[in-house]
C-alpha cells in the first residue's frame, strides 16, 4: 500500500482551530433562554419552572467555555472564574438555608436570574472577542 495518501491526509488534518463564529450562536441561545425565563418569571411559577431548564442550558454552555478556556482573553477568563465561584458559594449558601418557605423560593429565584443575567454577560463578551 502506497503510504503517500496517508501521508497527504495526516498532513492535511491540522488542530482544529478555536473559532469564536459559534460562540455567537451559543450567546443567541442563552440570550433567547434567560429572555424566555425572565418573561415566564413575571408568573412567578412559571419561573420556578423555566430556571431549572434555563440552569441545564447554561451548565451545557459553560462546559462549552471551559473546554475553549485557554483560549479566552484575560478579561473573560476572569468573568467566568468570578461567575464559577459565586455559583458555587451560593449553592453552598442557598443549601444551609434549608427552608422551604415561600420568601426562601423567591429569594432563590430572583438570586438564579442575576447569575443568569451574569451568565449572559460573559458569553456576550465572548461572543465579541
Amino acid at each position: 500500500m502506497d503510504c503517500t495518501w496517508c501521508l497527504l491526509i495526516t498532513k492535511s488534518q491540522k488542530s482544529p482551530k478555536v473559532n469564536f463564529k459559534n460562540m455567537k450562536n451559543v450567546y443567541q441561545v442563552n440570550y433567547w433562554s434567560v429572555l424566555i425565563t425572565i418573561l415566564l418569571s413575571l408568573t412567578f411559577w412559571g419561573g420556578i419552572i423555566a430556571l431549572p431548564i434555563l440552569g441545564t442550558i447554561q451548565i451545557v454552555i459553560s462546559l462549552i467555555i471551559i473546554n475553549r478556556f485557554k483560549t479566552l482573553t484575560k478579561t473573560n477568563r476572569i468573568l467566568f472564574t468570578s461567575y464559577a465561584v459565586l455559583t458555587v458559594f451560593l449553592i453552598i449558601f442557598f443549601k444551609q438555608l434549608k427552608g422551604e418557605e415561600l420568601g426562601v423560593l423567591f429569594m432563590w429565584a430572583i438570586v438564579s436570574l442575576f447569575l443568569a443575567c451574569l451568565h449572559l454577560y460573559i458569553t456576550y463578551n465572548i461572543s465579541k472577542s
